[in-house]
């Protein structure tokens, strides 16, 4: 079942005196521009992206933006080619979201949680360990999903689109833009018992049809951006999921959701990170 994937990586590690405080800062902004991965240290914290997707002058520019905000040292180095699939397995520890799911893999022992998701994250983003995705999987149970129709924005590792199925939806569509993490949701998905979830290459605007809940954990920018094309796919009383921001923007995009005529749900956070639920 295992694909091995052989990359090469750059890793930036960031040292931080605040780190409680500015690690999700950076890594909010490390996101827009193609990073995969965080590992906090003792220190501050360490960024990883593919060697393909590195570009110093963006990088350079968002590292004069943090310096605006915060002091910091970071020091940039390439890495070795290594088997990074084995590499996050060794490391991927089970996430329990709330007293009826959790998270594992595939090589962890098989517990009694009502909902349990087996996920292979395959470095793609969102494995139930960062706070948006821990938000978006804890707030799908305040959500009805019996008999209804999702739409997954940037499914990542697809386990959105996999709690919904195993709370009820009927038809379930995941995109997202990588195609690693198209490959991977299928395969987790699989990994579930599950071959009815609809998984695309491609992003919102891919979408033209109508939807009862709408899933989006993505990042601050995309949402502002495509936040009028995700209200285009709701249908009337449908819910939409708004995760990836940090709480200085919660402000911003609950400003534009309600301007584009969404009802306030309710507002969760955890950490510097944010969750708004609107119905339409």
């Amino acid at each position: 079942y295992y694909k091995f994937f052989l990359m090469n990586y750059i890793e930036i590690s960031f040292t931080i005196e605040k780190k409680e405080i500015f690690s999700d800062i950076i890594i909010a902004k490390l996101n827009e521009i193609e990073f995969e991965s965080y590992l906090k240290t003792d220190n501050g914290l360490k960024a990883y992206i593919q060697d393909k997707n590195y570009k110093y002058d963006v990088l350079s520019l968002l590292i004069k933006e943090l310096r605006e905000l915060f002091t910091f040292d970071f020091q940039i180095r390439k890495l070795p080619k290594e088997n990074w699939n084995l590499k996050w397995e060794k490391n991927f520890n089970t996430v329990t979201i709330n007293e009826q799911c959790i998270i594992r893999s595939s090589f962890h022992n098989k517990t009694d949680y009502k909902y349990e998701i087996i996920i292979t994250p395959k470095m793609s983003f969102g494995t139930g360990h960062h706070q948006t995705t821990f938000l978006m999987l804890n707030e799908m149970f305040n959500v009805n999903f019996k008999n209804k129709t999702v739409l997954d924005v940037g499914c990542g590792t697809g386990i959105l689109s996999i709690l919904a199925k195993k709370l009820g939806s009927d038809y379930t569509l995941g995109v997202d833009i990588d195609e690693w993490a198209h490959e991977n949701s299928i395969d987790n998905s699989n990994l579930n018992g599950i071959n009815t979830i609809d998984f695309k290459l491609g992003g919102i605007e891919i979408v033209n049809v109508t939807f009862d809940v709408v899933l989006a954990n993505i990042n601050r920018n995309v949402i502002l951006s495509d936040l009028d094309k995700y209200y285009q796919s709701m249908k009337e009383k449908s819910e939409i999921l708004l995760t990836g921001f940090l709480t200085k923007d919660v402000k911003l995009i609950r400003e534009k959701s309600e301007g584009l005529g969404l009802s306030f749900v309710s507002h969760k956070n955890k950490d510097q990170w944010n969750l708004l639920h609107f119905i339409k």
